[in-house]
């Protein structure tokens, strides 16, 4: 079945958890402190060079704005990589990391006046791509380079009408975190059967082996909702993800109803989540996961993102006392599509200056000093897994960005803001009730046929 392209609309993960969640990740992947200099050196100068020869002869003008939403640290990290576009060119880049990006970039726009560079949600992105006000870095940076740097299914995700209208840097994907120290589970999960036939067995010897954490305000459910679609995505594929996230497959379908109990016969037990079912609901996202570090730990394994580690704070260790799966398969077809979180770099206006600033940031050069900073994997097939000092770093790159991994979108991203926060308070209800899922399922749908 050919891969479809299809529309997007908001991005439903509130904007302000998500700066959280990557903030966390990126602390304890690093291990540095803001202000430190973190980019490889050799790496600097190799990217100060590429700027140059991007930039060539052009006169360029003395500043760009680029607006964003990482601040602090995460920020730092990224003036560090634009820092040397402007010591090779002179111009500045005016980089700020807001968490009010969507209304200022939104009014901005409205005004006729928008920043020159945004580093904003993916499907927020494709929203103005198909109003025709982004610049097409197809024809900007060049499909031949951007195909020998990144790969098709990612390049996919970031198009409109087969242009690419955005740019990843860092990356959050979804994995099976455990204790190396403690664990007692599958060393190498072929399966996911492998994974409930062992979460059954403990939950029989009166272990409960899974920490959940659902609390987290308005938007309590997320990490659930996240977790079905994985587990959809392991087992139907890239093309029905984005047929569910875009509408063209209902929430009352079998497969989608199938996700949920697959998720259900786990969560929705008591005897195999740690605290049981009400601890997970009223669990908070920012401590929940810490038993995976507790000695004893008072759980064995959980699935989220990327940002786990940073969640739990100096406590994880990473190779020791935190380590990760890959996701495995809920059918061998699909074992290798990957789901993941993240925001797109794309430009408004069109100046040379702001070609070449583009053109850079898309370079291997300067995705390999972003990678150097040990901040985010990056999803550049270019950069060596050796540039990353993290062991949890060089995993992921390994893991997540080779040719045999499918990188894939569904309501995660594609859902607008009313079906999303219907997923979310979707999963509440069905953890605190699971006979209710039909009635769940019809309740979502309704708010999509609504839309």
């Amino acid at each position: 079945m050919p891969r479809r392209r299809v529309a997007l609309t908001a991005l439903a993960l509130p904007l302000a958890v998500g700066l959280v969640l990557s903030g966390c990740a990126s602390d304890e992947q690093s291990g540095a402190s803001a202000g430190e200099e973190r980019t490889d050196a050799a790496l600097y100068e190799q990217a100060v060079a590429k700027a140059k020869e991007l930039a060539g002869d052009q006169e360029l003008d003395s500043s760009l704005e680029f607006i964003g939403v990482n601040g602090g640290a995460e920020g730092e990290v990224l003036q560090s990589v634009y820092k040397a576009f402007t010591e090779a060119t002179g111009t500045a880049v005016d980089y700020t990391g807001t968490t009010d990006l969507y209304s200022i970039v939104q009014s901005r726009v409205q005004a006729g006046n928008p920043p020159d560079v945004v580093d904003q949600p993916l499907g927020v992105a494709l929203e103005y791509a198909k109003q025709g006000k982004l610049l097409d870095l197809s024809e900007v940076v060049g499909d031949d380079v951007l195909q020998a740097s990144y790969s098709a299914d990612l390049l996919e995700t970031a198009s409109n009408d087969g242009k690419v209208f955005g740019l990843y840097q860092g990356f959050n994907n979804f994995m099976l975190w455990y204790n190396p120290e403690q664990y007692t589970g599958p060393e190498d999960p072929q399966s996911w059967q492998d994974i409930v036939e062992w979460t059954d067995e403990q939950a029989a010897a009166g272990s409960p082996v899974w920490c959940l954490a659902e609390e987290a305000g308005p938007a309590s459910g997320f990490p659930g909702a996240q977790f079905i679609e994985n587990l959809f995505a392991k087992k139907y594929g890239p093309d029905k993800l984005e047929a569910w996230g875009a509408g063209e497959l209902a929430w009352t379908s079998d497969e989608v109803k199938d996700a949920w109990e697959m998720f259900g016969s786990i969560a929705a037990d008591d005897a195999k989540v740690a605290g049981g079912v009400q601890g997970a609901l009223a669990a908070p996202i920012a401590t929940g996961y810490n038993g995976l570090v507790e000695n004893p730990a008072s759980c064995q394994m959980a699935l989220w993102g990327s940002w786990v580690p940073g969640l739990i704070g100096a406590a994880a260790q990473p190779g020791q006392n935190i380590d990760f799966f890959k996701v495995p398969g809920g059918s061998e077809e699909y074992a290798s599509t990957e789901i993941f979180q993240t925001t797109v770099s794309t430009a408004f206006n069109d100046t040379p200056t702001i070609r070449a600033f583009m053109q850079y940031i898309a370079s291997d050069e300067a995705q390999a000093l972003l990678a150097s900073a040990d901040q985010w994997p990056v999803a550049n097939r270019n950069v060596p897994t050796d540039t990353y000092d993290s062991v949890m770093l060089q995993k992921a790159a390994e893991t997540y960005f080779g040719d045999d991994v499918t990188l894939a979108i569904g309501p995660n991203v594609m859902a607008d803001a009313a079906v999303g926060s219907a997923f979310w308070k979707g999963v509440v209800t069905y953890l605190q009730d699971p006979s209710s899922l039909d009635a769940v399922l019809q309740s979502i749908q309704d708010v999509v046929d609504r839309s």
